[in-house]
């Protein structure tokens, strides 16, 4: 390198310059390359001084915009309902992706997972990051038993004591023959295809999901309450009661809630030799005015009786046999007695027509082996038996052994269909109608996330209906109503809430929950 002096006329200063010197072969001397200034030469020395170092230009700080307000409700939600501890115990390193799993569920639920990243870049999430497709897969993979067990419990022990609580089952369909649970069985979606049944317990007053757990496709619903009281014991401590419809109805589901002394409500069975003694003998008692209830438009009336418990010893191997009281809460809806009335009668014409000609119906086989007999090639009724099944149309029945008023029951039994709303949030709402999953482990831990998504929807749901919300807005509605309020974020400085709309303000304040603050 060589070193060039060059004198600005203007203002007199010597400039020193650096380049790299090259022959030219065409002109037979040398030139100089790009030259680099280095300083200049101090007039009363005569030396170089290097010039002052090039401040490096300050690079723009990172910011980011993104939708706050859906996360700023969920998060108000998961702390009163209890979900966020219950979460923190159950998975205290992931907690933060699962639950970030569980708000985009609820945002976006019929989007796949893979799908994630794209919603993280757009809006706020408690993980702050971004998950992509086969972290949340081994994030799945290492949710189990035990931390489901971790998560019921805490909720349970926070609204299940005293709580009544309503049990059901539901059917899930599966494209996948590699889920050991996968069996066809009853779908009770009509979906043609084989399936994984979901059982649940939701509590009447919080309406909170609490407890859950998958069953193999062809296990029939009133088999699947032996284990449930056994897994239920370590969860609830106190009194436990039970809602259940009549398709769980059996002597040893019964005996094995009144062993446990649970406390119990079901539908009885209309086939039933218990409900059919009790309609023959209390039927002019039942339809008298003193039994009629204004508000509902039904008769009713508490019969009380006596239950056959029997319990086998597993080490002595006895049977004991004891008599349990029991109630019978017998009602009788004139106006349905009436249609059923005249839907049998169609259906036995139906029938008579299709035996005269020959054109018989595989779904109509067992009224005619019930209703009818041939004689002589000709189709007759069976006159008592069809009597006793005219008899019987309108009532219906509820068996428990908790005393209560009649129509006290009732309306307990109707409020179990908050279950079948929380089974429409897991199949709608949460996209879970068909899960697109390949192993069992994948399958537990989108179960998991998808409950825990449950639980938060089901509590923000009840609290719009106590504030009449409901009425205003959908679920999805309303969070699409607030998920707009942005947080601006910038290195060195605090986040910033961007404007609040008074709608979006409006929410907040009616739900109970603070605003977003501004800073």
């Amino acid at each position: 390198m060589a070193q060039i002096r060059q004198t600005d006329k203007a203002t007199g200063i010597v400039y020193v310059y650096e380049a790299e010197a090259k022959w030219d072969p065409v002109k037979k001397q040398s030139r100089y390359g790009k030259r680099k200034l280095v300083g200049h030469v101090d007039p009363q020395t005569g030396e170089v001084v290097p010039n002052r170092p090039t401040r490096a230009s300050v690079s723009s700080p990172v910011s980011r915009r993104e939708f706050f307000g859906t996360c700023a409700l969920l998060d108000a939600v998961a702390e009163e309902s209890g979900v966020l501890p219950a979460l923190r115990c159950a998975l205290p390193h992931t907690w933060d992706q699962a639950l970030s799993l569980a708000y985009y569920m609820i945002c976006e639920g019929s989007s796949p997972l893979s799908r994630f990243p794209r919603f993280a870049a757009t809006h706020t999430t408690p993980h702050g990051k971004p998950i992509v497709s086969q972290r949340s897969s081994e994030l799945l993979a290492s949710i189990g038993e035990a931390e489901r067990d971790a998560f019921s419990e805490s909720l349970a022990r926070r609204h299940g004591e005293g709580d009544r609580l309503f049990y059901d089952t539901t059917s899930i369909s599966s494209y996948s023959e590699a889920l050991s649970q996968v069996r066809w069985g009853r779908n009770k979606d009509c979906v043609p295809l084989p399936q994984i049944n979901l059982a649940m317990l939701v509590g009447r007053e919080s309406g909170v999901p609490l407890y859950y757990r998958k069953v193999a496709g062809n296990i029939a619903d009133v088999t699947t309450v032996k284990t449930l009281v056994r897994d239920m014991e370590p969860a609830f401590t106190g009194k436990v009661r039970l809602v259940m419809d009549r398709g769980f109805w059996s002597a040893a589901n019964i005996n094995a809630m009144m062993y446990e002394h649970f406390k119990f409500l079901i539908g009885v069975p209309t086939s039933l030799k218990l409900f059919k003694d009790a309609v023959d003998t209390h039927i002019t008692k039942l339809r008298s005015w003193e039994n009629f209830d204004d508000a509902t438009g039904l008769y009713g009336m508490r019969l009380t009786c006596q239950w056959d418990y029997e319990k086998t010893r597993s080490r002595k191997g006895d049977v004991i046999k004891e008599k349990r009281r029991s109630y019978v809460y017998l009602f009788f809806d004139a106006s349905r007695a009436a249609e059923a009335e005249r839907d049998l009668a169609s259906l036995l014409r139906a029938c008579s027509r299709e035996l005269k000609t020959g054109n018989r119906i595989e779904a109509h086989e067992h009224y005619y082996d019930e209703y009818f007999d041939i004689v002589r090639g000709r189709p007759v009724g069976k006159d008592a038996t069809i009597a006793a099944a005219t008899a019987r149309v309108g009532y219906f029945a509820l068996f428990s052994n908790e005393v209560m008023e009649p129509f006290e029951a009732l309306a307990i039994y109707h409020d179990k269909d908050a279950i079948e709303k929380r089974f429409g949030d897991v199949k709608g709402l949460l996209n879970f109608r068909t899960p697109h999953v390949s192993t069992e482990e994948t399958l537990a831990g989108k179960l998991f996330v998808v409950f825990v998504a449950l639980v938060i929807a089901s509590w923000l749901r009840k609290r719009m209906k106590q504030t009449g919300l409901d009425e205003e807005y959908t679920l999805e509605g309303m969070l699409d109503e607030v998920e707009t309020i942005e947080r601006y974020t910038q290195e060195g400085h605090r986040p910033r809430i961007c404007e609040i709309t008074g709608k979006q303000r409006a929410i907040f304040e009616r739900l109970g929950y603070d605003l977003p603050t501004t800073s």
